[in-house]
């Protein structure tokens, strides 16, 4: 037996959930009584979009979790599913496009994937894509997810941010077209060394990236950030301006988490992972520009 063959017929329950639980889709498996539509299975991604717990999802009416999407012309044209508003803790809404698949025994399952806007920003969401990197929304939405896996599952997070050294300058010379080129090289650079399929690289402000990583060592994620700082400057893209040489470089910050049992999710308690509930073996670390990673030299305990 082969293993896709294995995989698709298991009767591993626990599987199974770990599976759904870990999907990149958001997921609701519905069913209908007495005319009332309940949620009887919410997934963390879902719970993530809503910024809820995954207790708080099972049980309560779809109503509660959607609503129709309205006609909106700044929204992407792409795919076949219908429109709807997830409604968030806040009070806020986020659009998603749905597709329902029929279950045995009357019950539905719902997927929702958050959809892309072209405006405001056209430009920088058109660059995300070229550049095969996601927004940084996304990577927010998929970071809510992880940190709250990592709480239950004892799974560490990483995060990654590379800020171009000297970009404001390199813009000012070289204009927008060739800075947009710039970007769309960095960005691919970074995704050819972070390829796993839990990675998430995105755009963060002007000439940043940010990088997204579960269950990775310390030592592996510098080594990451090492890698990806060298390849950039192999890139040997000429910048008048650097102050550190005559080639384009960033300047890197990584921080390995384990979110800490218990607590809320960062969000939640009005912080972020990298500055709420440090624990034990957390470690951040940053990089000189032209990407020294060497402990002796960078790191910095708090």
């Amino acid at each position: 037996m082969t293993e896709a063959e294995i995989v698709t017929t298991t009767s591993d329950a626990q599987l199974l959930v770990e599976v759904l639980r870990h999907a990149l889709d958001g997921i609701a498996v519905v069913e209908t009584r007495d005319g009332i539509t309940r949620v009887a299975y919410g997934n963390a991604t879902l719970a993530a979009l809503l910024r809820r717990s995954e207790e708080w999802v099972a049980g309560h009416r779809l109503e509660d979790v959607e609503v129709e999407a309205p006609a909106d012309p700044n929204l992407t044209t792409t795919g076949v599913g219908s429109r709807v508003r997830l409604k968030r803790v806040d009070g806020t809404l986020i659009d998603c496009e749905r597709w329902a698949v029929m279950l045995s025994g009357g019950r539905m399952a719902l997927y929702y994937r958050p959809v892309p806007r072209t405006s405001p920003g056209a430009l920088a969401a058109a660059l995300e894509r070229s550049s095969g990197v996601s927004t940084e929304e996304q990577l927010l939405e998929m970071l809510v997810r992880d940190w709250s896996i990592g709480q239950r599952d004892g799974r560490s997070v990483t995060l990654m941010h590379f800020e171009i050294d000297s970009w404001a300058d390199y813009l000012e010379i070289f204009g927008r077209g060739a800075s947009d080129n710039v970007l769309r090289q960095v960005g691919r650079t970074i995704a050819s060394v972070m390829k796993r399929a839990s990675d998430v690289v995105a755009r963060s402000g002007q000439g940043g990236f940010l990088v997204l990583g579960v269950a990775m060592e310390a030592d592996a994620a510098l080594g990451f950030a090492d890698q990806i700082a060298s390849r950039i400057r192999s890139l040997s893209i000429h910048h008048p301006r650097s102050v550190t040489g005559k080639f384009l470089t960033v300047s890197a910050g990584v921080v390995t988490a384990q979110p800490p049992r218990g607590a809320k999710p960062y969000r939640d308690a009005g912080g972020d992972p990298a500055r709420h509930g440090r624990g034990e073996g957390e470690r951040w670390q940053s990089c000189h520009p032209r990407g020294n990673l060497n402990p002796s030299v960078a790191a910095r305990s708090e």
